[in-house]
């Protein structure tokens, strides 16, 4: 199980890395389309989209070993811990505030 996480969590990091970095080089490449312009600027620019479809599908991909990863691990980055009331009110009368919780 320890290396099905493993194996999922490097597979999301790195695919996510990829599809960063395929964005920024379609961005640049666009941008490069623009300058250039006519028939050569738009052939230019459909091959960036093309590329573009691609990198949707790799981030398709790493988003799917992600949820994998999460479900695994049966834990999540964003997840928050419900406070023991007790703790609240010990935090309440060290702060010297007035009130329950």
């Amino acid at each position: 199980m320890k290396r099905m996480i493993s194996v999922t969590d490097k597979l999301y990091t790195w695919l996510a890395l990829i599809t960063m970095a395929l964005g920024v080089s379609v961005a640049f490449i666009f941008i490069v389309s623009l300058a250039i312009g006519g028939s050569t600027g738009e052939s230019i620019a459909v091959f960036a989209g093309k590329l573009m479809t691609w990198g949707i599908r790799i981030a398709a991909v790493a988003t799917l070993s992600g949820i994998i990863n999460i479900y695994l691990k049966k834990e999540h980055t964003l997840t928050m811990e419900t406070a023991d009331p007790e703790e609240i009110q010990k935090e309440i009368k060290l702060n010297g505030a007035e009130g329950t919780v």
